[in-house]
Formats: C-alpha cells, sequence, structure tokens
C-alpha cells in the first residue's frame, strides 16, 4: 500500500473515531437536539412522522411525533362508538414542546371532560393538529387536509394574538416557503406557488436522494444542525428585523407592537383582513361537516404578569389602554358570527395576581415565551369548563 493511501485512512480513522467519541460523549451527557420539523408540500413544514427526544430550546418536554406526523399518540382513523372526538388546531402553544404531553393543555382538557354532565358518560378523545410557525392559513389546511379523515365532533382553534395574524401575511412573517390566502378580486385564494417550488427542489437535492437526513439521528450532526440554526437566527435578526418597515420592539422577541392597536399600515390591514376572512371560511367548512366550532384565544407574558404594575407601564410604553386589541377584535367577529370564542386572558390574570406565579416561560425566560406547566393546567380546566355546558 502506498504512504499517502495510509495516511488517508489513518485519518478517516482517526475522524470516525473522534466522532464515536463525541457522539458517545453527548449521550452520556444527555445533549441532544432532535429535529421534529421537515419539508411539507401542502404546508411548507410539518412535524417529522416517528422523531423524538427532548425539546431543550425552551423548558424541557419528553415530545415524539406520531405516525401521521402530530405531536400526540396515534389515533385510529375510524371515530370510535361512545365518543366525542376533539380536533385541536393552533401553533406553538399547542404542540407544546416545552412540556411533557401528559402536562399540554389539551391532554388536561381531555381529562377534565371525561366528568361533564352533558357527555352522558361518552368518553372524551382529543386529537392533537397544532405545529410551531402555522397562522390561520396553514391552521385551515390542515383541517382540509388532514383533520376531516378522522370525522371530529368538535374543531377546536387555539388563536394566538401575539403572532397569528402577522404570520397570515407574507410581507410580514417573510417566509416565502410557506403557503397563505390572499385576496383577489375580492375573494379569498390560496398561494402556494413557492410551496411547491420549494418542495420540488427538496426532492431533488442531494441531501433527500441519499437519504442524509438520516444522519440526524446522531447526537454529534444534530449538535451541528443546531449549531447551524443558531447562526441562522442571530443572522436573521441582524438583518430582517432590523431592516423591517415594522421593527420588532417588544420585550419578547418576534412580536411586533402593531398587534396593540388599530392597524395603521396597508400591509397590517391586509393581513387582518385575510385573518378574518379564514376564520370565517374554517366556520363554513366546520359547519358543512357538522362539526361544532369553539375559537379559544391564547395569551402573552407581558399581558398576565403577576406584577399590575409591569403591565401598566408596558401598557404605557406602548401608548396604549388595552393590553388586548387583538383579543377584542377576534372576539367582536366571533360574537357577530356566532362563533363561540373564550378570552382566556382575564382568568389567566386573575389566576397570576391571586397566586403570585407566572404562567409564561421556565427558568431564566420565566414570565415570557409560551405556557408552562402552571399555564397548561389553567387553560387545559378553564376551557374543559367553559366546553362542557356547549356541547352537544
Amino acid at each position: 500500500m502506498k504512504p499517502w493511501h495510509v495516511k488517508i485512512l489513518m485519518t478517516l480513522a482517526a475522524l470516525v473515531l473522534s466522532l464515536i467519541v463525541v457522539e458517545l460523549g453527548l449521550r452520556w451527557r444527555g445533549i441532544e437536539y432532535p429535529v421534529f420539523f421537515d419539508f411539507d408540500p401542502q404546508v411548507g413544514v410539518k412535524l417529522r412522522p416517528g422523531a423524538g427526544g427532548y425539546y431543550t430550546d425552551e423548558g424541557r418536554g419528553y415530545v415524539v411525533i406520531n405516525s401521521d406526523g402530530l405531536r400526540d399518540r396515534d389515533h385510529q382513523l375510524r371515530h370510535p362508538a361512545d365518543t366525542l372526538r376533539i380536533a385541536v388546531l393552533g401553533d406553538s402553544y399547542c404542540d407544546a414542546l416545552q412540556v411533557n404531553q401528559d402536562e399540554t393543555f389539551w391532554s388536561i382538557m381531555a381529562k377534565a371532560l371525561a366528568g361533564c354532565d352533558r357527555l352522558h358518560g361518552r368518553q372524551v378523545e382529543v386529537i392533537n393538529f397544532g405545529q410551531s410557525g402555522f397562522g390561520t392559513s396553514q391552521e385551515l389546511l390542515t383541517l382540509q387536509d388532514k383533520v376531516w379523515k378522522y370525522s371530529p365532533d368538535v374543531v377546536l382553534l387555539a388563536f394566538t394574538s401575539a403572532n397569528d395574524v402577522s404570520d397570515n401575511s407574507r410581507a410580514l412573517k417573510k417566509i416565502d416557503y410557506l403557503p397563505y390566502h390572499v385576496y383577489q378580486d375580492d375573494k379569498l385564494v390560496l398561494d402556494d406557488q413557492q410551496t411547491k417550488a420549494n418542495w420540488e427542489a427538496s426532492r431533488r437535492s442531494l441531501w433527500r436522494r441519499w437519504h442524509l437526513d438520516d444522519l440526524l439521528r446522531f447526537r454529534t450532526f444534530q449538535l451541528l444542525n443546531h449549531a447551524k440554526t443558531l447562526f441562522w437566527q442571530w443572522w436573521t435578526r441582524q438583518n430582517v428585523y432590523k431592516n423591517a418597515g415594522d421593527p420588532v420592539k417588544g420585550p419578547e422577541p418576534g412580536i411586533s407592537d402593531s398587534i396593540y392597536r388599530e392597524p395603521s399600515t396597508q400591509v397590517w390591514k391586509d393581513a387582518w383582513r385575510v385573518t378574518e376572512g379564514v376564520l370565517l371560511k374554517m366556520r363554513d367548512e366546520v359547519a358543512q361537516k357538522g362539526a361544532q366550532f369553539f375559537v379559544v384565544t391564547t395569551t402573552i407574558g407581558d399581558q398576565v404578569d403577576p406584577d399590575v404594575f409591569h403591565r401598566l407601564k408596558f401598557a404605557w410604553w406602548l401608548g396604549v389602554q388595552d393590553l388586548y386589541y387583538t383579543e377584542h377584535r377576534v372576539e367582536k367577529l366571533c360574537q357577530g358570527q356566532h362563533i363561540p370564542i373564550l378570552l382566556l386572558g382575564p382568568t389567566f390574570e386573575d389566576y397570576a395576581v391571586r397566586h403570585q406565579v407566572h404562567l409564561h416561560g421556565f427558568g431564566k425566560t420565566l414570565g415570557t415565551g409560551h405556557w408552562n406547566q402552571t399555564g397548561h393546567r389553567l387553560a387545559g380546566e378553564t376551557i374543559a369548563r367553559w366546553l362542557c355546558p356547549q356541547l352537544k
């Protein structure tokens, strides 16, 4: 064997040995960054069927994605007899990667509804279709593409005031490959050409053709992928939000000040028009299927801070008197269209003040971000009490 052949083999052997040592070290220390998301031709991004592991970006929830790409256990398609089946639609508040599955609001809601007198002994089955990053547009597409094959009796939409409106606008969300609804000649239509193009490009890539995504099962490659994600997030903050026409200025990154007030730009007016149109389209589709439709609005940490002075100071800083502009606007729409709606904000405010606890955040991020275990429990129990007397 030639000397340079020996050097190459020794280098490769050293590299493989190093990767094995790093992999074993990461597993011994319990360090993992599982990849839960993948491209999807319908909604742009989907949860990866069969993915699992600890989510540690915020909180620490053990996450398992079922065979249908849902953060849930597997459910049979056929509607079980003597069972009330509830489909939950929403975004990251619903996939709730920050907590364990039995700690999510929809799991707690299912247990709480088991004692509902109106069900006359029927079982309660909740199926979670929520996914991080979804806006109302993607939630409508999920309803059409995934939900109806399970034949639910109830569809519950968790509306996130923090970003659901901006997530329905390509100009505000600034992610091209997702599908969006737009108005053309006063008709709500789907704009998904970029989504399809991105999917085709992904299918033709060497990464997919060689099944290199299987490498992400190894902790070493998860760590490298996580480092790439962190860099991309930093780059986005430096180059996208900094130059945005509607800057992100609030205490929580990614939440625009515009959610707290009447829209003042055409882009936000268009986003609101699409959001309201999609909500009504969702209501009509649920009615056509003979199911019940309910809407629940989630909360933002600043809205339900246990320190009342903090909330007043935050409102003064924004120059508004009401931190619930988005919730009240959605509430007005729903009430005018006979859609039952529950605003969780007042209940969360009262609970936070009485018990002096934060319902959002974990550890150093307490008070911001998503619901913690206490927030999920309060949401699940509150929604169950509200739903019970309205169920058919």
